[in-house]
């Protein structure tokens, strides 16, 4: 049982985490992030999806939606295993800026040293042998490794342009392909292991040090994925198995002509007559890992926006609807583990979904300042069921948004900011805009959200540099954000840690 009214927490992805290897993993520096968390007063770790990332290097396209990602498996712990060496690293080059990643130096490298670390596996060396035959009998990432096991045999194209006699999933192609390339099957199936493995290890000791771990679930999948590739039935595909409509969104906060997310739309009638099987299995893989998880465009159950394929822009597209609540119901069994992320939209029928199933919901901050209509974000509406952020990975960070407001829209966002302030008794800003960034901070803190998330890169008030994504863009620099060790200094943790005492978000 819960013992604090209210909490706090910081948003980071794994993969912006420090380390020595070109991509934050879930190793050590996971365990010392969870140090600083916990000497910080933080009782919550809000992070991205996990899946194996594909083209474009996003965590919402990833080739699998229930399988994980071996870029962020830890080789200080194969070293300590004994399935790597010293000789194995030491001699790549895994990119010269530790605060940002270079996929293409990851992509040519990280693969090649697992399989080093697998050979040694495979004869019996290191110390994680025993429970893997265990592992191997729930058959849980079979699918999976063919997947990417076809796509080593295919030049690593789309399914939809494998040869013709892999084209089409079946159980007998799964067979055939785990006997005649039984190595590299065994070698995805054994990534699988050991990312569980270290996975189960930190999320222990997080919970240890009274760290929750809050994960997400994208809305959709990728077309380019086992997802599809072997469910192609859940999806709004014609009779090549292709797609004429894609998932994106109209005009919002972030593009005044919408987005174009290219994603296969879900086949609802097909979903209802399975009992939404495929969306419950996903939530169920996810739950797993996570101690409460956030569902990526929630509304989108609901209610999702169809584009033609080939759109370039949201500008035409239309809301179709879904079974509407029966979707909740039918893949949300514990409602109190889910968080809505609703940012982008909000109506009266999603209002009332949301007050009746008692799920949480998010707001943030930054939409708040200047005044947005509606002010739905602004931390005098907090109820506190809801989970405010003081900004996104799809945000600007809250610096460099305020350091980017034309001079008028910056006037007026000062003085809502100072209004909020006085409401709730923090110092105001005194106009320059790292203390605004400082104020909106204290604000999220103020606030009655029972769970008030803090941006990392807003913690360390850096500017769009260090700004994680920009929706509707594709590769560098998106998902390159990286922290350092010595950003995670003991004096900001004591200054975090008073302000956490002071809001009331922790009882040290």
């Amino acid at each position: 049982m819960d013992t604090l009214f209210k909490k706090s927490g910081v948003a980071l992805p794994i993969f912006s985490l420090p380390g020595d290897y070109g991509i934050g993993t879930i190793g050590k520096d996971a365990m010392n992030f969870i140090d600083f968390l916990a000497a910080s007063g933080f009782s919550c770790w809000s992070i991205l999806p996990l899946g194996p990332t594909s083209f474009g290097d996003s965590p919402y396209q990833c080739f699998a939606s229930m399988a994980l990602n071996p870029y962020l498996i830890d080789f200080d712990d194969l070293l300590d295993k004994g399935l790597l060496k010293k000789k194995d690293i030491g001699v790549v080059d895994w990119g010269n800026d530790p605060r940002k990643i270079d996929y293409q130096k990851i992509y040519a490298n990280r693969i090649r040293v697992l399989k080093i670390a697998f050979s040694r596996f495979v004869r019996g060396q290191g110390d994680y042998q025993r429970g893997y035959i265990s592992f191997l009998r729930k058959n849980s990432f079979t699918a999976y490794a063919v997947f990417m096991t076809l796509k080593e045999m295919n030049g690593n194209k789309p399914w939809n342009e494998f040869s013709s006699k892999y084209r089409d999933y079946s159980a007998d192609l799964v067979q055939n392909i785990r006997k005649s390339h039984r190595d590299q099957v065994s070698f995805y199936l054994w990534t699988q292991y050991i990312f569980l493995r270290q996975w189960d290890s930190l999320k222990t000791y997080a919970n240890s040090k009274g760290i929750k771990i809050i994960g997400e679930m994208p809305m959709y999948v990728s077309y380019d994925s086992i997802d599809v590739y072997k469910h192609h039935r859940n999806f709004l595909l014609n009779s090549k198995k292709e797609m004429d409509y894609v998932a994106g969104y109209p005009p919002d906060v972030f593009f005044s002509s919408g987005q174009v997310w290219g994603n296969p739309l879900y086949n609802y009638d097909y979903l209802k007559h399975n009992n939404y099987r495929f969306i419950k299995d996903r939530l169920s893989f996810c739950l797993s890992l996570y101690d409460d998880l956030t569902l990526d465009h929630f509304h989108g159950y609901l209610k999702y926006y169809m584009l033609p394929k080939g759109s370039k822009n949201g500008l035409n597209g239309i809301w179709c609807s879904t079974p509407g609540q029966e979707v909740i119901d039918s893949i949300v069994e514990d409602k109190s583990r889910v968080i809505a992320e609703d940012v982008d939209f909000h109506s009266d029928s999603l209002t009332e979904i949301l007050d009746k199933t008692r799920i949480s919901d998010m707001r943030v901050l930054e939409f708040s300042f200047p005044r947005e209509k509606g002010n739905l974000n602004k931390p005098t509406n907090y109820p506190y069921s809801c989970y405010s952020y003081s900004s996104t990975h799809d945000c600007k960070p809250l610096l460099g948004y305020l350091s980017d407001l034309p001079s008028n829209e910056k006037k007026e966002a000062l003085d809502e900011i100072n209004n909020v302030c006085r409401h709730f008794g923090v110092d105001e800003s005194n106009g320059e805009d790292d203390d605004s960034v400082r104020a909106i901070l204290e604000l999220n803190l103020a606030s009655l959200s029972k769970v008030a998330i803090q941006s990392m890169n807003d913690l360390l008030i850096q500017g769009n540099d260090s700004r994680i994504n920009t929706p509707g863009t594709v590769g560098s620099p998106n998902w390159t954000y990286r922290i350092t060790r010595e950003d995670l200094s003991s004096d900001l943790a004591s200054k975090l840690l008073k302000l956490n005492l002071k809001y009331g978000r922790c009882f040290h």
